[in-house]
This record gives structure tokens, sequence and C-alpha cells, in this order.
């Protein structure tokens, strides 16, 4: 059995309802942001229970505009060493300062005491990472923290969609949420990201960033700050539209596959990261994490033999040990994190055959 690292389908109906309406948007000859964009903002933030989205080019850009709109230039914003490196770029891309926080040990979200260490007069945000879409009990501690300290807080919900605890989704913690439509994630517009927040001024704030600036009550084309180029195209609006109506069939089905790994690995070797279940709680999976203590080296090179092809990490190399963002700091728990854990394959493709393969040959190593 050949199990992929990643497979996308798209049902016929979904094909055909996307080729006829896009054939209606070149007919119309405008092909720039206009009413599917709308209609995408308009759905997305439904799902995300939110009062604004605003579209934009990818969850980087999305981080870098919310940082920009809180003009964290010259300041520090402190960040997770455990996440993907493109949360600290879009954070040197707003102008900012990387600081680096270590993890949390138990599910390698953002660690509260570690966070409060690095606060200095000269911090100006908190970014928090919802790592494979776990939403951490521990933010209610990073929210006390930044609260404590009158610092906004980003949440990188890159991982995210769909996710909630007590109620409040991945995204209305904080200030801002910020959401990528990578392929492989939860929902996809091939490539694209949302910004959404509660807060009506620092939403035409974002939506003028992502057009340069541009202010639209002044009469003609005036830019007061320094904005980005970060509007979609209509086929990408269109794209997202139809991906939130087939969105909780698939993220139901993720959450099915993540509780197969859970009662079918050997718990003596494998521990399966998940969030709680209640009736006001649920995650969206973007990542099945599974902590071991069996070599991780071993384990790639068995599961590659058997044609198993294992994701990403969450994430092998922290930002600490990133050429780019290196620091001498001691981040413990974010190199256990690294050193400790491996993704089998999770997406709404696989089936539960192929899932109980997986966990046949992880269970024999």
């Amino acid at each position: 059995m050949k199990i992929p690292i990643f497979k996308l389908n798209f049902e016929d109906d979904f094909v055909r309802a996307f080729t006829d309406e896009a054939a209606l948007i070149l007919a119309a000859g405008f092909i720039g942001e206009g009413k599917w964009v709308k209609e995408f903002e308009k759905r997305f933030k439904l799902i995300q229970g939110c009062s604004h989205a605003i579209a934009t080019t990818s969850g980087t850009s999305s981080i870098e505009i919310a940082l920009r709109a809180l003009d964290v230039r010259g300041k520090d914003v402190l960040v997770p060493t455990n996440t993907f490196f493109a949360t600290a770029v879009a954070v040197k891309n707003a102008g900012g300062n990387v600081v680096l926080v270590d993890c949390d040990k138990e599910d390698f979200s953002m660690c509260p005491e570690a966070l409060e260490s690095k606060i200095t007069p000269n911090t100006a945000a908190v970014v928090t990472v919802h790592i494979g879409g776990i939403i951490s009990s521990n933010i209610y501690d990073v929210l006390g923290v930044c609260g404590l300290n009158n610092l906004p807080l980003v949440e990188d919900a890159a991982h995210a969609h769909g996710s909630k605890l007590r109620g409040i989704h991945a995204g209305s913690f904080g200030t801002f949420g910020c959401f990528s439509f990578f392929p492989t994630k939860c929902m996809t517009t091939g490539e694209g990201g949302m910004v959404t927040t509660n807060d009506e001024e620092l939403s035409k704030k974002v939506r003028s960033l992502k057009n340069f600036g541009r202010d639209y009550e002044d009469i003609g084309i005036c830019s007061h700050e320094q904005g980005v180029n970060a509007k979609i195209n209509e086929f990408t609006g269109l794209l997202g539209s139809l991906e939130c109506d087939r969105f909780e069939g698939r993220l139901k089905k993720r959450k099915q596959l993540v509780d197969f790994y859970e009662k079918n690995l050997d718990k003596s070797k494998y521990e399966v990261l998940k969030q709680a279940d209640s009736e006001d709680s649920c995650c969206g999976y973007y990542k099945c994490i599974v902590k071991t203590q069996k070599s991780v080296a071993d384990i790639y090179h068995i599961t590659k033999k058997e044609g198993i092809s294992l994701t990403g990490e969450v994430y092998n190399r922290p930002l600490h040990r990133q050429p780019v963002f290196y620091c001498d700091d001691k981040f413990p728990n974010a190199d256990f994190a690294a050193a400790n854990h491996i993704c089998p394959p999770l997406y709404p493709e696989l089936s539960e055959d192929e899932v109980g393969f997986v966990c046949e040959i992880l269970n024999k190593i």
C-alpha cells in the first residue's frame, strides 16, 4: 500500500460549480476583487464566528498586515520558537524585531511563563500559534499575560480553521486572527489568506493596508501610510466560497481520522495530541501530532520503506535553530518537541484502511 504525503480531490459537483461561475467571471471582463471575494469573506466570517474577515494573498501577508495595523516598527514582537519560519518573516516584513519564546512541553503551544519572562518596555505585540489546529488551554493564560501588560495578541491560526474552545473560535481570542489557504490546509484556495477581527476600526485599517494603504474616503487615489499589495482575484474568491460549502464535512473527516489514530496506535509507544471535546469546543485538525520516545529517524526510515510518507513536523527545526533567526537562548521544551514527535498522514481523502495500515507499521517499530 502506497500512502502519499497529501492528496486533494474535488467532487464533480464542485468542479462543475467552479467552472460554470468561472466562465461568468471571464464573460464579465473583470477578474480583480469583486463579488466573489466579498462572498468568500462573508462566508468565512460566519465559519469563524467573527465580525470582520479580510481576504489576503497568504497567511504570511495576513500576519504582516495585522502587525502593520498595530504599528510594530522598531519594536519587539514575541513569537513562539516552535513555529514555521513564515511567522517570523511576517514580523520582519512589518518592521518588528523577532523575540523568540519557548513552547509548552505538553501541547507544543506558547508557554505563558516563558512569554512573561521575555516582555520588556520595547515589546509591542505577541503572536501565538495554534499548532496543528489545536487551541491550547494555555490560551487563557497567554491572554492574561497580554492583558496585564497591555499587549495585543495576534493569533497565527494558519492551522486552525473551524477550531474553537469554550465557545470562542480561533482568531477571536486576540486582536487579530490570521489564516492560510495553502493546498494542505483544512480548506484551500491554492494560495491565499484571511485576517479576522472583531474591531471595526482595525478592520478598516487592514483593508486599507492590503491595498497599498489606500484611503477610500478620499476622492481619487490617496495613500496615508505605506501598505502592501495583498489583494486576491475573483477566481480565488470563488474557490474559497465553494470550499466553505464543503468545509464542515471535511473537518469532520479529519477528526474521525485523528480519533482512529488515537484508538489504534500503541499507547505505550505513541501519544496523540488532541483538543478536549465538549459541546462548545472542536478542533479543525490540520495535523495529527503524535509524541513518541521512539527514534524519529528510525520511524522515517521504516515508514518510507513501507510506502508511507509522513507529513512535515510541527516543527523539527524551531526558529532558534534556523540560520536566519538563530538565537543563543535556551529553549528546552521546543528542542524536546522537535526531537520527540511525528505527524502521520492526515487529509480527508485518506481511508480508515490506509490509516489502519499506518498504525500497523508504527506499532511494529
